[in-house]
């Protein structure tokens, strides 16, 4: 599958992206990406416009790149096939680990972001960062991240 994916609207096929566990990708300030598994994400309105909403724990690795490295990130939904992928990313730091690597992820350049996505996923959504604010209920930091574009599988549309 790789490349063969469409531009579709952000809430197409919405049911996938709510029962689906993502990969969240960051990237710090020289240009290396580092990827996560993320269960808590919405997509919601946020002023007028779609938006995801990414819970990050403030110890992970990716907390730091969201808030020190590149304004922008990538939502992944991984085929089945590659749900081992999801179990390397939470586990692993990229702190000292090459996930992308351990995991066998390849990705593929942003089109609207530098951040990439990843390769062989259901849906891709490139996202910008237009707020973040403090949990008052739990141990993570909220990211709001404009959908810029998004992507579905030719195997999903079919």
């Amino acid at each position: 599958m790789s490349n063969d994916r469409q531009e579709i609207g952000p809430y197409d096929y919405i049911e996938y992206f709510k029962r689906n566990t993502a990969l969240l990708v960051s990237m710090d300030k020289n240009g290396k990406p580092n990827v996560m598994a993320l269960d808590w994400k919405t997509i919601e309105e946020f002023e007028g416009f779609p938006v995801i909403r990414a819970q990050v724990a403030y110890s992970r690795y990716t907390y730091q790149l969201l808030t020190e490295g590149v304004n922008e990130f990538t939502v992944n939904i991984p085929l089945e096939r590659n749900y081992e992928a999801i179990n390397i990313t939470g586990f692993y730091s990229g702190r000292n680990t090459d996930k992308f690597k351990k995991a066998g992820l390849d990705i593929i350049p942003g089109k609207k972001t530098k951040v990439p996505t990843i390769k062989d996923c259901i849906l891709s959504y490139e996202c910008q960062i237009v707020h973040s604010s403090k949990s008052n209920i739990s141990s993570h930091h909220f990211f709001y991240g404009k959908i810029l574009v998004a992507y579905a599988s030719t195997d999903l549309i079919k």
